[in-house]
């Protein structure tokens, strides 16, 4: 089933992709009742290589991936999709915000909007890599292969972080020069990793605030089982040593659980968000039989 598009949108992208790139922004309404922002980029040239179905983090806004989207519009078409947590997405009262259900939605747009006759790879920051990992086992035509950058097995918010989201829909526009503050002097090593301190300010500033406090409040609850050791196809677990918000030891037992994966190293964030990054993904992608995505099939 081909799912429809439901609203183009105006705004302008090209400082996402690469030159001579081309991309088309529009509305994906999902069975699950939700409808997500898209983005879908073309490159340059004819892609001969999976699409890319990239999947950004909690709230995560796309000018934190910048640098690695026009490094990997160079080559490959991309379809950035923002998941059902952030401002961008069209829910109801009635949606929420756990794991499984971002995956439901994932799954159905993966499945409804990518023809079978393109492969296709996830690649995922944080929450979107538990997402893919999660929806994995549920699809029914599996990726090429997995990019895992900095996944999380649990999302361990602390009591204060645990509070705020309680009161989020209230006070959230007040507290979040609290929020920063606490973020850069107990839970970020700004000297060694910088820009995951600037990544959260941009996340929390566009942030939309009841949401992300159901969000945190249903993502506290998760913790993943089962689902690594079904990922049958090639795997890449991107993870940064020097990142305190996401533990690099977590990120090394997910990728020794995946049989056959490669772990990564790239140190901190700015590197995970970086063009190198990018490079990275796509010299893995590289390694993979490749296929052409046939003109006009997306």
């Amino acid at each position: 089933m081909n799912y429809l598009a439901t609203d183009m949108i105006e705004r302008d992208y090209s400082p996402f992709c690469h030159a001579g790139a081309t991309y088309r922004a529009e509305y994906v309404s999902l069975p699950t009742g939700v409808e997500l922002l898209t983005v879908e980029f073309a490159p340059p040239e004819p892609a001969y290589a999976p699409v890319i179905l990239f999947i950004p983090g909690l709230v995560s806004i796309i000018e934190n991936f910048r640098e690695t989207l026009v490094e990997l519009t160079r080559s490959h078409t991309v379809i950035y999709v923002e998941t059902r947590e952030k401002s961008t997405a069209k829910i109801s009262p009635a949606h929420r915000f756990r794991v499984d259900e971002i995956a439901s939605d994932i799954i159905h747009f993966a499945e409804g909007r990518i023809p079978e006759s393109v492969s296709y790879v996830m690649a995922g920051y944080s929450l979107g890599a538990t997402v893919i990992a999660e929806a994995f086992p549920r699809l029914q035509r599996k990726p090429e292969a997995v990019i895992l950058i900095e996944p999380n097995s649990s999302f361990p918010f602390n009591g204060i972080a645990l509070f705020l989201a309680r009161l989020a829909k209230y006070l959230y526009r007040p507290v979040v020069p609290f929020v920063k503050w606490y973020l850069r002097t107990f839970m970020i090593d700004v000297k060694s990793d910088e820009e995951m301190y600037l990544i959260n300010c941009r996340n929390l500033d566009t942030a939309e605030p009841e949401r992300l406090g159901y969000a945190v409040r249903q993502l506290s609850r998760y913790r993943m089982q089962g689902c690594l050791e079904q990922i049958t196809v090639p795997a890449l677990v991107i993870v940064a040593s020097k990142d305190r918000f996401h533990s690099h030891g977590e990120g090394q037992e997910i990728a020794g659980l995946i049989p056959g994966a490669r772990c990564l190293d790239m140190e901190d964030n700015r590197r995970t968000h970086s063009a190198e990054a990018g490079s990275e993904i796509s010299s893995f992608i590289s390694s993979l039989v490749r296929k052409p995505v046939p003109e006009g099939q997306l």
